[in-house]
């Protein structure tokens, strides 16, 4: 097998152009290394094979320069060309791979540079500046939206504070918060800045301001902002058409009641008028009495009883409660007396509308105490406490003056919750 002085001068040439090309390629990995974080044990290595590929190469230019024949007892003389090529190949391929391998970890290498790039691809604008004020990052997004706030380029950190918190602005820009941080720019766009100081030990009067792209979010409140004033417009139209509905519904309701009240007083009118023509007599004065209690009694249907029996009168008014979603717990024995009973009634009717109207509670309690004087009726709920300086309605009021009539005397309390107490004499 011929050797390095042996072979043609073609392949001799080859292999210094290929000794030379591997030459160039460890220079270019001793930069890599020397550059980046690679070990001093792999410095050392390259460096040590560059020298030893320099002094192979100009051995070989002797060898190929010189006499073969003088040159007899040189190293390359017993070395087969094939094992030197195989060599010369082996080396290449492993200073390609060993530069593609440096290059693949100087990437995934963290860097200045590599956190500079992360800042400038940020989407929004970041700076940061020392206690001298002299910005130390800026991102290309923060010079951007400065220039275009300013009207001229970021020198230092007292300008970009100075336009935030006094105004110190292009008068295109318009201010759309009362701090001055929020601004809306000519193209459309509204930016919000925010100064920090940082907090950190070693980072002492450093200060950090950052500018986000709030425009979506600011346009989308808008909207949002619109289409409520627009639901409390509707609101209030419903709530005034249902006002005139129920306007409308009680004057029907008080209407057909005024008739039924109109057919019940003129049937005991003539059943009294039929008795009183006929001869007075024992049963006579009972059904007399009777009569008057029925008339009695339909002049408190006006009030918004409905029912003519007085044992109907609580199951109605507690199918009335339960249609308000309002339960009545009762303790105590009703009075005897049929208008303290239609009173009660009317009372605890009066105190179910207004705690699913008002107190917007669940439950109406009514409890009745009684000695040998008088009842002693208390009225409460479980709904919210009354709003300071309430005060008696319609409803209430006409129900203290139903009450004077009869005797009766009423007591509204509103602090620290409602009661309502009403004392019924017991006399004949």
């Amino acid at each position: 097998m011929s050797n390095f002085i042996e072979c043609s001068v073609e392949i001799q040439n080859l292999i210094m152009s290929v000794m030379e090309f591997c030459l160039v390629l460890e220079f270019i990995l001793i930069l890599l290394r020397m550059t980046g974080s690679a070990h001093l044990r792999r410095k050392i290595t390259v460096t040590v094979l560059f020298g030893v590929t320099f002094l192979g190469t100009v051995l070989l230019q002797c060898v190929q320069k010189y006499d073969a024949r003088a040159l007899e007892q040189s190293l390359f003389f017993d070395v087969p060309i094939v094992v030197m090529l195989c060599g010369i190949a082996g080396l290449t391929v492993y200073l390609v791979r060993s530069i593609l391998k440096e290059i693949r970890r100087e990437k995934q290498r963290l860097s200045p540079w590599s956190v500079k790039e992360a800042v400038d691809n940020a989407p929004c604008g970041v700076c940061f500046a020392n206690a001298f004020d002299q910005i130390i990052l800026c991102n290309s997004k923060m010079r951007e939206v400065s220039k275009m706030l300013l009207g001229t380029k970021l020198q230092n950190y007292t300008m970009l504070h100075q336009a935030i918190s006094e105004g110190n602005i292009r008068e295109e820009i318009i201010s759309m918060s009362s701090d001055g941080s929020v601004f809306a720019f000519p193209d459309g766009k509204v930016w919000m800045f925010q100064e920090y100081q940082l907090k950190d030990r070693e980072l002492a009067g450093y200060r950090q301001a950052i500018a986000l792209d709030v425009s979506e979010i600011y346009y989308n409140s808008e909207r949002i902002k619109f289409n409520n004033e627009k639901l409390e417009t509707l609101n209030q139209q419903l709530e005034e058409m249902y006002e005139k509905i129920g306007e409308r519904i009680r004057k029907q309701e008080t209407l057909a009641m005024k008739m039924q009240v109109h057919d019940n007083f003129g049937r005991s009118l003539l059943t009294i008028r039929r008795i009183l023509e006929n001869k007075e007599n024992t049963e006579d004065t009972l059904s007399i009495n009777k009569q008057l209690d029925l008339l009695r009694q339909q002049v408190y249907i006006l009030t918004s009883m409905t029912v003519e029996n007085l044992e109907d009168l609580y199951q109605d008014t507690e199918k009335h409660a339960e249609e308000l979603g309002i339960t009545i717990c009762l303790e105590g024995n009703v009075p005897e007396n049929s208008t303290y009973r239609i009173l009660l009634d009317r009372a605890i009717r009066e105190c179910v509308t207004n705690c699913a109207k008002h107190a917007h509670g669940k439950r109406v309690n009514v409890k009745i105490e009684e000695d040998w004087r008088e009842y002693l009726l208390k009225l409460t709920n479980d709904g919210m406490v009354p709003k300071k300086g309430a005060r008696e309605g319609g409803g209430l009021s006409a129900l203290r003056r139903a009450l004077e009539i009869e005797g009766c005397r009423m007591f509204t309390v509103f602090e620290p919750e409602f009661c309502l107490l009403i004392k019924m004499p017991k006399t004949k």
